[in-house]
């Protein structure tokens, strides 16, 4: 695409040339010799004239419009008016549309300073409420310790004599309630260090199957109670150099909310791990649940997220368990997904980088 310059020079070099040659026709044609010769002097004085009001027009017009041209991208790349290319022009139109073009960036710069200036506020207002959010929370596991130390001291009979049924149930009752409102706290302070990005990972290298051997072994009573069976699906020896306490808190939680929406007797639960690169694992949880739909798929990992917020829903929680796994997983630099097929399946995906065991074995050293 030429520019207006370059096409103007193209233009007014194509209209000296024919006209200097159309002075040596005349001049080779003409039988007098100084008709002939005036001929081509006034072709030449044209040719020159018309290259000289080229340089001109270009100096007046093309130029200023060029400037003009360059300070409209920059200020759509940077947002801010260039002072470098400064356009002087006498002629009106341009001078019009530069006044206007400098009047626009002028208010888009103060637009814009004053929207960094506001998301700056919003930023430092929820920063703060974070914090806040996170003492209060860190406030309320306080008490707890000694509520549920007593609770636990009245439980034992040989250390405040026998209780009557009522108050068994009732000292029980307030244990529950205790170890729920104990959980509840350590989510919050949990997803607080996530969103403050205060969250400490302790990372070390990993012997995957003995990790998810565990994570079968912790369930294994519990599903066995419930009749659910639980199955295992990795092999080889696979090693990553990651957090086991934070991978075993993700497990957990799907685990358990696996365990929630599988029906007694008959539901059936798989762990497993796929190996698919040099780079990262891949690990999932399924299970042969109610499923999810897709509408509540898209919103599943948001914090305080319910599927069933009905009154009468059977399952408790806070609501903040995935939030805080896809929390976790993203702050080992993974990422985490679910498909799900409505009164089918569920699988919850979530994969993590694995490094070489030369480096894992050099950060151990460190």
């Amino acid at each position: 695409m030429l520019s207006i310059k370059y096409t103007l020079f193209l233009v007014s070099g194509s209209s000296s040339f024919i006209i200097f040659y159309m002075g040596i026709i005349n001049y080779i044609k003409t039988v007098e010799q100084s008709t002939g010769v005036i001929l081509l002097i006034f072709s030449i004085l044209v040719a020159i004239g018309t290259l000289l009001a080229t340089v001109y027009i270009s100096k007046s017009i093309t130029i200023p419009i060029e400037k003009l041209a360059y300070n409209m991208t920059e200020f759509s790349k940077r947002n801010k008016m260039s002072k470098k290319n400064i356009v002087k022009t006498n002629v009106k139109e341009i001078f019009e549309l530069n006044k206007n073009f400098k009047s626009m960036g002028d208010k888009v710069e103060k637009t814009i300073e004053v929207q960094v200036e506001y998301v700056k506020k919003l930023k430092e207002i929820d920063k703060r409420k974070v914090e806040f959010s996170s003492m209060v929370s860190h406030e309320l596991k306080t008490p707890l310790v000694p509520i549920l130390g007593y609770v636990q001291m009245l439980q034992k009979e040989e250390l405040f004599g026998k209780l009557n049924e009522k108050q068994r149930e009732a000292v029980d009752e307030i244990y529950l309630s205790t170890i729920k409102l104990q959980r509840l706290v350590g989510d919050i302070l949990t997803t607080q260090k996530l969103d403050l990005g205060k969250l400490v990972f302790d990372k070390d290298d990993l012997n995957v199957i003995d990790l998810l051997h565990g994570v079968i072994k912790e369930f294994t009573p519990i599903a066995n109670e419930r009749k659910i069976k639980l199955i295992t699906n990795f092999n080889g020896n696979i090693h990553i150099f990651s957090d086991k306490d934070r991978i075993n808190q993700v497990f957990s939680n799907l685990i358990k909310n696996a365990m929630d929406f599988v029906s007694t007797n008959n539901g059936i639960i798989e762990i497993g791990v796929n190996d698919r690169d040099n780079k990262k694992l891949e690990f999932f949880v399924q299970d042969n649940g109610s499923g999810i739909s897709n509408n509540h798929q898209k919103d599943i990992f948001k914090k305080f997220y319910q599927i069933d917020t009905s009154s009468s829903r059977k399952r408790s929680g806070s609501g903040l368990g995935l939030a805080i796994c896809k929390g976790i997983i993203e702050g080992l630099g993974g990422k985490m997904w679910v498909k799900s097929e409505k009164d089918i399946q569920t699988t919850f995906y979530f994969e993590i980088p694995k490094k070489p065991t030369t480096l894992s074995i050099k950060n151990i050293s460190k």
